[in-house]
């Protein structure tokens, strides 16, 4: 009997290292299966290095990666700074503009890579731009402002991604216990000082992770380089594992997969830094003493934190979205020939279009919720495992991010049609929502992980001490915590997907096609005026739902101030020289006292 728990224990383990390894480790082994291979995905070919020796004979191959290099180091440092300084605003100041940072991260999220590009690219055209325009209306020359090459690349980047870093931020920012930066001020330390060595110390897990997920995406970013960066003779590494697929006839997916391994090794790389510089130390922010964070009154600074959330609105939102809106209601995008509804008309019109925006909704819904989960159940099981299960699933968690977006699909298309099982489901809507599920798990990952950092283990061992078994600890105690970070986890994930193009581009049918598909065929077909009207109804639909999202918070928020009610602690005073026995004095005086642990797991 005793041996019972350790068989199910390790049954268990077998089970879920099955599981990580089902999803997340085979499509990588496809790209290196992929990368040793001499025909397409799913045919039979021949075992050859062939691959590797087109792909690092080739000069290019060098300067491409040491532009990817560059970009992924600036964009990380750019993105993940401007991420600190707008969770810091939110959490920390009482910056008048402060509760609009959200939502422009949620709108600039929503928009996908290939528009918000496209978007900057004419902003900055000279003469032609809209701000190039601007500039001559008041006087400056309209050729002074050019976007493209190395920097307006960075530039563009860290406007596009800054707002993953935000979503990861946020939650443990809004966590951290106030009395640390009260004590740091009562020391002697000026505001600035304490935010540097108080707050940005003990959000390591969360700041380290936002900045290897902005490295990693300016090491894979396609879009931009492509639209901003290739025009001006800006080229990366994934620019060039497209061209081995797109270009070369017939396509070369041994020498793409080959690139796609630098990929994997620069996420282990990283991985394993960050193993050697955080495992050891204790960021716990949540604990069993609760503290309730309140803003920093920053007098006259306000202004500046004020004008930093405006400017990037500014720029990352309302030029952007003017520059679209335009182009959709024009008859040639970019080209001032009269504006109308035609390309509404036409998409309204199309039978098409409902079943993608549906389709899209559903995946977008279900595949975050599927991803969160997910990544929830890893980080729980990985925070009581040995060291060497833990880094396993936090590994494998972050592998999909190893590979450029096309080449991750192919590793599904192949990995797909290895399973046997799995086979059969090619090309239907449970297939297209298990590949988003894979893609966007990682980055659901990093913001779990950040926020159950924070939770204090004494939180667990007082609940199992006073009965509560470990699903009931788990569910009460430790996600009901960190709900915060699970929902804003959830919506960036949804997001995401909504945006995805490269996962269901190769794994749908014209039965279940996304928008993200939808835009990118018709922006192909030289549509491109329609392809920003569809943009421009999904835009549509995320700020109404946004805006319905913050409703309903606020009027939780309301309607739970007014039924709170001060506990009531009751102790009736028992003098000694009553005669009462101790017993009953102690049981008196103990009368409504409850734990924060019974508080939190709903006990009576």
């Amino acid at each position: 009997m005793s041996s019972l728990p350790r068989l199910r224990g390790t049954a268990g383990t077998a089970s879920l290292l099955a599981f990580v390894g089902l999803l997340y480790v085979l499509p990588v082994i496809m790209i290196v299966y992929g990368a040793f291979r001499t025909a397409a995905p799913g045919l039979p070919g021949e075992w050859s290095m062939d691959g590797f020796l087109e792909a690092f004979s080739d000069a290019r191959t060098y300067s491409t990666l040491g532009n990817s290099l560059w970009l992924a180091v600036a964009t990380g440092i750019g993105a993940t700074s401007l991420a600190v300084v707008f969770a810091w605003i939110v959490s920390r100041t009482n910056a008048g503009l402060r509760r609009l940072v959200t939502p422009l991260m949620v709108v600039v999220l929503a928009m996908p890579p290939l528009f918000f590009s496209l978007s900057w690219n004419l902003l900055g055209t000279p003469k032609f731009g809209l701000i190039n325009q601007l500039l001559g209306a008041i006087g400056l020359p309209d050729t002074l402002l050019s976007v493209g090459g190395r920097w307006g690349t960075w530039f563009v980047l860290c406007l596009k991604i800054c707002g993953l870093g935000y979503f990861i931020l946020i939650g443990p920012f809004l966590a951290m216990d106030r009395r640390l930066e009260e004590a740091s001020l009562v020391a002697g330390g000026s505001r600035l000082a304490t935010f540097v060595r108080i707050n940005v110390p003990m959000m390591a897990p969360a700041v380290l992770g936002a900045f290897i997920i902005n490295f990693i995406i300016g090491l894979i970013a396609f879009d931009v380089p492509l639209i901003i960066g290739k025009p001006s003779g800006f080229q990366v590494l994934a620019t060039q594992i497209y061209a081995f697929v797109t270009n070369d006839t017939p396509p070369n997916y041994a020498a793409a997969s080959a690139l796609a391994m630098v990929f994997i090794l620069a996420v282990v790389v990283l991985v394993a830094i960050k193993w050697r510089l955080l495992d050891r130390r204790q960021f716990t922010t949540l604990s069993g003493k609760g503290a309730r964070p309140e803003p920093w009154d920053i007098g006259r600074w306000r202004w500046l934190c004020n004008s930093f959330v405006l400017a990037y609105a500014v720029l990352a939102v309302a030029l952007p979205t003017v520059q679209i809106v335009l182009g959709s209601l024009q008859p040639l995008f970019g080209v001032q020939q009269g504006y109308s509804l035609d390309n509404y008309r036409a998409l309204l019109a199309d039978p098409t279009v409902a079943p993608a925006l549906w389709n899209t909704a559903q995946l977008a819904f279900f595949g975050g919720l599927l991803a969160v989960a997910i990544s929830l159940l890893l980080g729980i099981v990985g925070r009581h495992a040995s060291v060497g299960l833990r880094r396993t699933l936090e590994l494998a968690t972050w592998l999909p991010w190893a590979a450029h977006g096309i080449i991750l699909g192919l590793a599904l298309v192949w990995a797909f049609l290895t399973v046997p099982f799995l086979k059969p489901l090619f090309g239907t809507v449970w297939i297209v929502l298990l590949g988003l599920v894979i893609a966007s798990t990682p980055l659901a990952s990093r913001t779990t992980d950040a926020a159950l950092a924070q939770v204090g283990r004494e939180l667990e061992e007082s609940a199992r001490v006073s009965g509560a078994s470990a699903l009931r600890t788990a569910v009460g105690i430790v996600t009901r915590l960190i709900l915060p970070a699970c929902l804003a986890a959830w919506v960036i994930t949804a997001i995401q997907i909504a945006g995805n193009l490269e996962v269901p581009v190769l794994l749908s049918l014209p039965t279940n096609e996304t928008v993200a598909v939808m835009v990118y065929q018709l922006n192909t077909r030289g549509e491109t005026v329609q392809a920003a009207a569809l943009f421009c109804l999904v835009l549509g639909a995320a700020a109404l739902g946004a805006l319905l999202l913050a409703l309903g918070s606020g009027l939780r928020r309301l309607w739970r101030r007014r039924l709170a009610q001060p506990p009531s602690i009751v102790a009736e005073p028992l003098p000694v020289a009553a005669g009462r026995p101790a017993a009953e004095i102690a049981a008196a005086t103990h009368v409504n006292s409850r734990s924060r642990t019974d508080l939190l797991l709903g006990d009576e």
